[in-house]
C-alpha cells in the first residue's frame, strides 16, 4: 500500500521518528504534566513525550510479555480482558483515607479521555476510524438527560467531597507534594498520547479498550464504597456501552492493513497492559504508601495536633513553603497531610542523614524549643522522618520523558526552511502537522503577518465595542443578504462546466472544512464556555460521526459523481496536484496555520469564525443551489451550510454568541475599556481576514477559468497556475 493512501498507515510512525534527533533530552515528571496540561501549542515537547511513552511501553512489554496473544484471528479482540485488582485492605476504608485517594486521582480522572480528543482533524474525518473513534469520544464526554456530562459531574462529586483542588493546568497543581509518583505518572501518560494520534493509534485502541473494561482507580480500591455518586452511577454504564463498537473499530483497523496486522495486533495488546499497568502501579503505590507510613505519620499528626495550641502565636515569622508555621498550625487538623509533606521537603530536614536534620536540633538540649518534646517524642518524629525519606526514595520518578530516542542516522531528515516554502508545498505539512510539528513556527509567523496587514487594510466598522453594536452590525449584514436575494430567472450566468472546474479549485479548502477550529478543544482549561461551543460546531462540521453527516464527505461525493478525481487530501500528491491554482491554497494554509494556535489567537479565530459561518446564509449560498438545481448538479454541500448554518440558533448564532462570551469575561476580568476595543480590534482583523486572505483566490478565479478554457480550446497544455 503506498504510504499516503490511508491516513491512520502504521508506516507514518516511522516518518514521524524520523523527524527525531539522537539527542537524549530530559523532563521530570511534574514539569512534563504541566506542559502537557497547557493550552495551545507545546511542540518542543513532542520528542520528549514520545520517549516517555516508549520507555512505558517497553515496560509493559517486559512485564507482561506472558500474557500477549501472538497471531491474530478475528475473534481474539473480545478475548483481551482486564486481570480484576484486589482493594485495599478493610482497615484502610477508612473516610479519611477514601478522601486522600479521590484526591490523588484526580489527575487521572479529569485526563482520561484525553488520548482520544484529536483522533478526527479534518482532513481524516470521513475515514471510518476516525469517525468511530470520534463518536465514542463524544459519547464519553456527552451531556446526559440530566445535563451533566461525565467529567461534569466528576467535578460535582469533587465538591461534594468538600474536596478542593488547583485548576488541573496551573503550576500549583503539578507542584502538590502529596501527589503520588506513579498516579501522576498514569495522567501524564494519557496526556502524552493525546499528542500521538496517528503515531500510535494501534495502542490507543488498545489503552480504551482497557479504559472501557475497568472501574476508576477509586472502585478498584474501595468498592461500593461511593456508589451513590452520580459520576460513578454513570461510568460503569456509559463505559461497557463503548466495548462493542470499540471491539469493532479495533477489527476493521486490523483489516485496513493485512500486511502488518500481526504487529499492529502486537501493539494493540501492548496499549491495552499498559492501560492494566498503570492501574496496578497507582494502586500498589497507595497500598505501600499507607501500610509504611501510618503509624509513624499518625504519631506526628498527633503530636502536632497536641502541641498546635500553644504553638500558635509564636511562629509567625517562620515561612514554610511561603506560608506562615502559624497558619499552619492553625489549619490542623484539615490540613495535617500538607503540613507534613511541606515539612520533609523543607530546609529542616537532611534527606540524606535524617538523624542529623536541623529540626531535631530544635528540640534538643541549648535548642531554642528544648523541652517542647520529651525524648519519645523526638524519637517519634525521627521515625516519622526516616520513613518519609524512604517512601520518598522509593518513590523518586525517573528521569525518562526522552530516555527512549529513535535513532535513524540512514533516514534522518535535514531540518526543512518552512519559511520558503510556498502555500501549496506548506498545505501537505500542515495538514500531517501531528507528523512535522516543526513547522509550526513558520505557521505562527504566517498568521502574524497575514493578521496585521488585514488590520491596515481593514477598518474597524464602530472603534468601541458593545454588544447593541455588534449585534446590530451582524443582523444588518445578515438581513441585507437576505433582501438582496434574487430566485433564479432563466438561466445561469456561470456555465456547469465553470462550476465544475470551480469544484476543483476549492477542494483544498472543502475536503478541510472544519479545520480553523479543529483544535478548539486546547482552550477547555481556560476558556470552557467557549470551547464547548467551538467544538460542537467543528463537531457538527464533521458529522458527529456519521458519515452522511459530514462535510467533507457530502463535498467528496460530489465531487466523485462529476468524476473528478484526486488524491488523497493528506497526500503530498494531492499538494501537487497540477489541477490546483496557488491561490487555492491561500486560504486553507491560513486557516489550518491559525487552528493550531487557538489560544494565541483566540479573538481572531472567533472573528474568523463569525465571518465563515455567516458567509453560510443569504444570497450567495441560496444562489448557488438555484444555480445547482439548475444544471442537475446535487446542492447539498451549500444546503447543508443554509440549514446548519441558521441565525437563529445554529451555527451564526454560536459564532456570535461565543465572541459576546469572550467580551463578556474580558470586562469582567479587567474592567479596561481600552483593552476591550483592542480585542475587538482583533476580533474584527479575525472577521475581515476571510475576505483578505482568499482575495486573491476569488478574483482571479474567473480569469484563470478564461485561460483554463483556452487551453483546453486549443490543445494547450500549461504549467501550474
Amino acid at each position: 500500500m503506498n504510504r499516503s493512501a490511508h491516513f491512520f498507515d502504521p508506516a507514518l510512525e516511522r516518518l514521524y521518528t524520523e523527524q527525531l534527533t539522537n539527542s537524549s533530552n530530559t523532563a521530570e515528571l511534574r514539569h512534563l504534566f504541566y506542559q502537557l496540561n497547557q493550552s495551545g501549542q507545546t511542540h518542543n515537547i513532542m520528542p520528549r513525550a514520545y520517549g516517555f511513552i516508549q520507555h512505558q511501553l517497553k515496560q509493559t512489554e517486559k512485564i507482561y510479555a506472558a500474557e500477549i496473544i501472538q497471531d491474530y484471528t478475528l475473534d481474539q479482540p473480545a478475548l483481551l480482558q482486564v486481570a480484576p485488582i484486589s482493594p485495599l485492605a478493610q482497615q484502610h476504608w477508612t473516610q479519611d483515607n477514601v478522601h486522600s485517594w479521590v484526591k490523588q486521582t484526580t489527575a487521572v480522572l479529569l485526563t482520561q479521555a484525553c488520548w482520544l480528543q484529536n483522533i478526527s482533524p479534518a482532513a481524516a474525518s470521513q475515514t471510518l476510524i476516525s469517525r468511530q473513534l470520534i463518536s465514542l469520544y463524544l459519547q464519553l464526554t456527552r451531556k446526559t438527560q440530566q445535563g451533566v456530562s461525565l467529567p461534569q459531574a466528576y467535578q460535582a462529586m469533587l465538591l461534594t467531597q468538600g474536596i478542593k483542588i488547583p485548576s488541573l493546568h496551573s503550576h500549583s497543581f503539578s507542584q502538590q507534594p502529596e501527589l503520588m509518583p506513579d498516579v501522576l505518572n498514569f495522567a501524564t501518560l494519557q496526556l502524552a498520547l493525546s499528542r500521538f494520534p496517528r503515531v500510535l493509534l494501534a495502542e490507543i485502541l488498545g489503552f480504551t479498550l482497557a479504559y472501557c473494561q475497568m472501574p476508576t482507580l477509586i472502585e478498584t480500591c474501595f468498592p461500593k464504597h461511593l456508589t451513590s455518586e452520580l459520576f460513578f452511577q454513570q461510568h460503569q454504564s456509559l463505559l461497557q456501552q463503548q466495548i462493542s463498537p470499540l471491539l469493532q473499530c479495533i477489527t476493521a483497523y486490523l483489516d485496513l492493513f493485512p500486511q502488518h496486522i500481526q504487529a499492529l495486533w502486537r501493539r494493540i495488546q501492548n496499549g491495552f497492559w499498559l492501560y492494566q499497568l498503570q492501574m496496578q502501579r497507582s494502586k500498589t503505590q497507595f497500598s505501600n504508601t499507607l501500610n509504611s507510613s501510618l503509624p509513624s505519620q499518625h504519631a506526628v499528626a498527633k503530636l502536632l495536633q497536641q502541641k498546635a495550641v500553644a504553638a500558635i502565636g509564636h511562629h509567625h515569622k517562620i515561612q514554610l513553603q511561603g506560608k506562615p508555621l502559624d497558619l499552619w498550625f492553625s489549619g490542623l487538623p484539615e490540613n495535617t497531610q500538607e503540613f507534613l509533606h511541606a515539612l520533609i521537603q523543607s530546609k529542616y530536614v537532611d534527606r540524606q542523614n535524617p538523624a542529623n536534620s536541623h529540626i531535631l536540633k530544635l528540640f534538643a538540649f541549648k535548642g531554642p524549643m528544648f523541652g517542647v518534646l520529651n525524648k519519645s517524642e523526638q524519637q517519634s518524629l525521627l521515625n516519622w522522618l526516616q520513613d518519609g525519606l524512604n517512601m520518598s526514595a522509593s518513590c523518586i520518578v525517573e528521569n525518562v520523558a526522552a530516555a527512549t530516542t529513535v535513532q535513524s542516522s540512514k533516514h534522518k531528515q535535514v531540518l526543512k526552511n518552512y519559511a520558503k516554502f510556498s502555500n501549496r508545498e506548506l498545505y501537505y505539512y500542515l495538514v500531517n502537522v501531528d507528523l512535522f510539528p516543526d513547522i509550526l513556527a513558520t505557521a505562527k509567523a504566517k498568521v502574524s503577518k497575514l493578521l496585521r496587514t488585514c488590520a491596515l487594510f481593514n477598518p474597524l466598522p464602530f472603534k468601541h465595542y458593545s454588544h447593541q453594536q455588534f449585534d446590530a452590525y451582524i443582523g444588518n449584514i445578515y438581513q441585507q443578504e437576505i433582501i438582496t436575494y434574487k430566485p433564479l430567472q432563466g438561466a445561469p450566468k456561470i456555465s456547469k462546466a465553470a462550476y465544475i472546474w470551480g469544484f476543483e479549485q476549492i477542494a483544498p479548502l472543502i475536503l478541510i472544512d472544519g479545520c480553523w477550529i479543529q483544535n478548539s478543544l486546547a482552550l477547555k482549561n481556560i476558556n470552557p464556555e467557549i470551547c464547548e461551543i467551538l467544538f460542537s460546531i467543528y463537531a457538527d462540521e464533521i458529522g458527529c460521526g456519521q458519515l452522511q453527516q459530514n462535510h467533507p464527505f457530502i463535498f467528496q461525493q460530489l465531487l466523485d459523481n462529476l468524476a473528478i478525481h484526486l488524491p488523497p487530501v493528506h497526500s503530498r500528491e494531492f499538494s501537487q496536484h497540477p489541477g490546483f491554482l496557488k491561490s487555492a491554497f491561500d486560504l486553507p494554509v491560513y486557516m489550518l496555520s491559525l487552528s493550531s494556535f487557538s489560544v494565541e489567537f483566540l479573538p481572531e479565530l472567533l472573528g474568523l469564525n463569525m465571518a465563515i459561518e455567516l458567509s453560510g446564509l443569504g444570497k450567495s449560498y441560496m444562489r448557488l443551489v438555484d444555480d445547482w438545481n439548475y444544471w442537475g448538479i446535487d446542492p447539498s454541500i451549500a444546503s447543508i451550510h443554509i440549514s446548519i448554518d441558521n441565525y437563529a440558533s445554529g451555527h451564526t448564532y454560536l459564532a456570535k454568541k461565543a465572541i459576546q462570551i469572550y467580551m463578556d469575561e474580558l470586562m469582567q476580568t479587567t474592567g479596561n475599556h481600552i483593552l476591550l476595543d483592542k480585542h475587538w480590534r482583533r476580533i474584527y482583523s479575525g472577521y475581515a481576514s476571510l475576505r483578505f486572505v482568499g482575495g486573491r483566490f476569488k478574483f482571479g478565479l474567473p480569469i484563470w477559468y478564461f485561460i483554463h478554457k483556452f487551453k483546453r480550446r486549443h490543445g494547450l497544455v500549461g504549467s501550474r497556475s
